[in-house]
């Protein structure tokens, strides 16, 4: 394919065709896309302990391992299971997490606001040949 003189040159079955810029609009590709880093319902749920760990983190996220789970406290006597959704890139690290997902059992303001920042500071390995964010949640129970 080329492109000289307002001229497009495409093959179609392996034979040159010229078409002129001003008939073309637009132009779409068919490109494969294995996944666009949706969490997806059959993405399996894995467990590992917290950084200090006194809790269960468990987390979703496909293709992906923690490497760092979160630190976690808990100053109070509250209970509750927390589900954060977080938004990891190629590198690892979350670049967003939103606490009171669905899934959570509280909405007390002090669990949901202490998981939702342990969570930006969790780190998971990299996968530089997937998509450029990845979708996934990281539950706590505290």
């Amino acid at each position: 394919m080329s492109l000289n003189d307002d001229v497009l040159v495409m093959y179609i079955n392996r034979q040159p065709k010229n078409i002129m810029l001003r008939d073309v609009s637009s132009i779409f590709f068919d490109e494969y896309v294995p996944y666009d880093g949706k969490l997806l319902d059959d993405t399996p749920t894995k467990k590992m302990k917290s950084s200090d760990g006194n809790y269960i983190v468990e987390y979703a996220i496909k293709d992906r391992e923690m490497t760092l789970a979160p630190r976690l406290s808990n100053a109070t006597e509250k209970k509750g299971t927390v589900v954060v959704e977080v938004l990891v890139n190629r590198a690892g690290t979350v670049l967003k997490a939103k606490s009171g997902v669905t899934g959570s059992t509280t909405s007390d303001e002090y669990l949901l606001t202490k998981a939702e920042f342990a969570c930006k500071g969790a780190q998971f390995n990299e996968h530089p040949k997937g998509p450029l964010e990845t979708l996934g949640t990281i539950t706590i129970h505290y």
